[in-house]
């Protein structure tokens, strides 16, 4: 018994450590990103926050599909390839006006991130939905 406490706390500590790291990484880019003043800068950084974004999304994709039945998981599947579609197309029209300056990445990547953070909001609201059935 002594040595699974034992072991818990290491794991727990390992954790708790790994958390507090993922925090401070987090907070250095938001603090950076939030003082990003040249336009390589704000590039980057609206760049690293749909990554983020995007991982979020696709996490959302998998738990939605492992609720799902087949025939379903074949529309969601439909629905997403036509969704990305319909997005990578609007962010490109409302970045236009950008094309060939040095903002464009930043207004492509805004975009696209608003898009993907609401329909991760979209996807999560399903699973939410299905969960409380």
């Amino acid at each position: 018994m002594r040595l699974i406490k034992t072991n818990i706390k290491k794991v727990s500590g390992i954790a708790l450590l790994s958390v507090s790291l993922f925090m401070t990484a987090e907070a250095s880019a938001a603090s950076v990103c939030d003082n990003a003043y040249t336009q390589a800068d704000m590039n980057k950084c609206t760049a690293t926050e749909l990554s983020a974004e995007d991982s979020k999304l696709n996490r959302s994709y998998s738990d939605l599909q492992r609720l799902l039945s087949s025939s379903e998981k074949k529309q969601l599947k439909a629905a997403q390839l036509a969704w990305i579609d319909f997005r990578d197309k609007a962010c490109q029209f409302s970045a236009r006006s950008f094309k060939g300056g040095s903002a464009h990445s930043m207004a492509l990547n805004g975009c696209l991130t608003t898009y993907t953070h609401q329909r991760r909001v979209q996807l999560d609201d399903d699973i939410d939905n299905i969960n409380n059935r």
